[in-house]
């Protein structure tokens, strides 16, 4: 007997949650563009509006509840939390994933706020809508932004002093960041400290200011985020990391497992495989460049010779006595991957932190 036809899962029939009305919008820096879309993805509207909070107000206060989609960017943080409050669905797709977008051979603001309107009307999911933080964290990141970039405008002085001092025949001599200023003054000629003299009072002007974001972040997250105190019984991680590492992810339900997390900040390595070629490549990179950097520093201080002894330093030693190519730099990394999956343990769950966890248990 002929068994009956099963048809394909991609063949039945679903049902889907038709929503009333889907905007899509290109944000811009002065003008946002976007184009409506009703319940059967029929354009009803297109046009512009400024990227203001008061045009916000004005253009979205008196519609009906609905989906809105925009690109993650430079505004899309207040944007979106201002159109929650006024009742809409937002979604805000990460930008990696829009290359249907992005390298577009007829690429315009119009064109591309109905694309985003019409994949929201289908389907979220091929978005990849990212959870942004709230403005309060992205104006507490403000000041570790500062803060980083005083520290890159001071390396870059420094920098600068030590190579004009050079093409003179003068060597400045080697000393910590922070007492460079002073020693290079001590010793430099008076023929160049009449140049270069404004320069290091710069240098040591930022050194003073850096240190004064230094105690502010250390209070912020004392008071504001207390729980990134229990980062910092890690050791190798300080003030700056926990505080950095809280406000950067926004909230610790936003990964269902630990795990997630090491992906999120592009230490994950990537993929390219086809039949039997299946190479081992770098890291994706994607995420927050500036937290995995203060991972990466991290765990160069548990991996140094002299770090405190853990489970977590054990296993990246074991990596690292592999041997092979670069060996060192993918122990350092792989530490790195591990740390941000123990940083987000340790903030879910506020458990004290257990060198060697397993013996414990």
């Amino acid at each position: 007997m002929k068994k009956p036809a099963q048809h394909p899962i991609a063949e039945v029939p679903r049902r889907q949650a038709k929503v009333e009305m889907t905007i899509g919008i290109d944000l811009g820096d002065v003008w946002s563009h976007y184009c409506t879309l009703n319940q059967d993805g029929e354009v009803v509207d297109r046009g512009r509006f400024r990227t203001t909070p008061k045009a916000i107000e004005k253009w979205f206060t008196d519609l009906p509840p609905a989906r809105v989609a925009m690109e993650a960017g430079t505004h899309s943080i207040w944007i979106s939390e201002q159109l929650q409050e006024l009742g809409h669905e937002v979604i805000v797709a990460n930008v990696r994933e829009l290359r249907a977008i992005s390298h577009s051979d007829r690429k315009s603001d119009q064109v591309d706020a109905e694309k985003l309107a019409r994949y929201a009307r289908l389907d979220p999911n091929i978005l990849r809508p990212i959870a942004h933080r709230t403005v309060a964290q992205q104006q507490a990141l403000t000041l570790i932004r500062a803060r980083a970039l005083l520290v890159r405008l001071r390396t870059a002085a420094v920098n600068a002093v030590r190579g004009l001092t050079k093409s003179c025949g003068y060597r400045m001599p080697a000393s910590a960041t922070t007492c460079f200023a002073q020693r290079s003054l001590a010793v430099m000629p008076p023929g160049l400290a009449q140049a270069l003299g404004p320069v290091l009072h710069q240098i040591a002007e930022m050194t003073v200011k850096i240190k004064q974001y230094d105690r502010q972040i250390q209070q912020l997250g004392q008071t504001e985020y207390p729980e990134a105190q229990a980062l910092l019984k890690v050791h190798g991680v300080g003030h700056l990391t926990a505080l950095t590492f809280v406000l950067t992810l926004g909230s610790k339900e936003r990964f269902g497992r630990s795990r997630d997390v090491g992906c999120y900040l592009g230490l994950r390595p990537r993929r390219s495989q086809s039949g039997d070629h299946d190479p081992q490549l770098g890291i994706t990179h994607a995420g927050n460049a500036y937290l995995r950097s203060l991972l990466i520093e991290c765990s160069n201080h548990i991996l140094r010779p002299h770090g405190r002894d853990s489970a977590l330093r054990q296993w990246g030693l074991h990596l690292a006595a592999r041997g092979g190519k670069q060996a060192k730099s993918k122990a350092v990394v792989a530490v790195a991957r591990k740390l941000a999956v123990l940083l987000h343990r340790l903030w879910s769950t506020q458990e004290p932190y257990i060198p060697f966890y397993e013996k414990a248990a």
